[in-house]
């Protein structure tokens, strides 16, 4: 693994907007704006700092020990069925897709990642995502069934892919796409998720291989102000939620050890991509999709200005992570600059 020797501070801030009525008996939410807590990186334990207004997201699950979680519940229900790589309506999922692998092991042999045949390189597989529907026909797209790995960003950074240039008004100042520390080094490291790549890096990746990273249904970036708890408009939310029904991957009550959060039994670090077989979905036209929650938070193509600085959005929690964290509603965010050693990425369809 090349990496840089910097690191920037980690800022989040978590808006949770709660329905009272559907919280359990016994359990109460003194206001209506609530931080992600445990939420940590290599250099700071953070979680107090939260933006309020916005993006309520009717909800309220309990999870052991009497934690609350959140998330959101708007949205449609599609039908597509998952598989393949071609999704209907009309959206061709891009990327190349020849052979497959096996379940573990060095190389390109993970049980989510395939051999992309115009690059020759090792990338996540995808899978077809249904699209809200509109007088176009439904907007399906496709998404990484998990999160990029260390071995799949390894083989991309080894085709020396040419920095941004200097004029770019967000990653101009991006001079190396080489993570900045290595992050898991034992066993089957090449599975676990790459991390301590900034937004830049994420975004490079995604469009070096034929994909983007995860933004607006349709395409472009979810607007900052808008999106990140609309299934409506959102790739990763909707991906997540399964069309706005769940409030976490897998349904909406909270399940303890299911996926690679900060509660009970944690393991405090990354593990390999799709171990966690319960970390998933499984509704029809959302299904079949790995750790949209925990192991580590993710780039998404929502900033709120041009530059380093900008504020750009994290979703999904990570292994620092407790309950709130952990839902698909939770909206963190770092500097576009930032990289954290629980931070990664995964990729959408154009």
């Amino acid at each position: 693994m090349n990496f840089r020797m910097h690191h920037n501070g980690f800022r989040i801030g978590c808006r949770l907007a709660f329905s009272n009525s559907l919280l359990g008996a016994g359990f109460a939410v003194a206001t209506a704006v609530s931080a992600c807590s445990g939420t940590k990186t290599t250099t700071t334990d953070t979680g107090s700092v939260f933006a309020t207004g916005g993006g309520s997201l009717a909800g309220g699950v309990t999870g052991a020990g009497g934690a609350v979680g959140t998330g959101g519940v708007t949205g449609t229900n599609g039908t597509l069925s998952v598989g393949g790589l071609t999704s209907t309506g009309g959206t061709t999922n891009v990327g190349g897709a020849t052979s497959s692998g096996g379940s573990s092991g060095s190389g390109c042999t993970g049980s989510y990642e395939l051999i992309q045949g115009n690059t020759g390189l090792c990338v996540a597989k995808m899978v077809s995502i249904a699209g809200p529907a509109d007088d176009a026909g439904p907007a399906d797209y496709s998404i990484d069934v998990t999160e990029v790995t260390q071995g799949q960003y390894d083989a991309w950074l080894s085709t020396d892919p040419e920095a941004p240039a200097s004029t770019d008004r967000n990653c101009g100042w991006n001079k190396s796409y080489a993570s900045q520390s290595p992050g898991y080094m034992g066993a089957d490291a090449e599975h676990h998720p790459v991390v301590n790549v900034d937004w830049c890096d994420a975004y490079a990746y995604c469009e070096g291989i034929g994909k983007r990273l995860c933004g607006a249904i349709g395409g472009g970036a979810v607007a900052y102000s808008l999106g990140f708890a609309d299934a409506g408009i959102s790739q990763w939310y909707r991906a997540c939620t399964s069309g706005g029904t769940h409030i976490f991957p897998y349904g909406d009550t909270f399940q303890m050890g299911y996926c690679n959060g900060n509660a009970g039994g944690a393991l405090q670090q990354t593990t390999a991509v799709g171990s966690l077989g319960q970390c998933i979905t499984s509704v029809a036209g959302y299904a079949d999709v790995h750790d949209l929650s925990g192991n580590v938070s993710e780039w998404e193509d929502s900033c709120n200005s041009a530059g380093q600085l900008a504020f750009c959005r994290l979703r999904g929690g990570s292994y620092y992570n407790d309950v709130e964290g952990l839902s698909c509603g939770c909206d963190n965010y770092d500097d576009r600059n930032g990289v954290s050693a629980n931070v990664g990425f995964r990729c959408c369809s154009l």
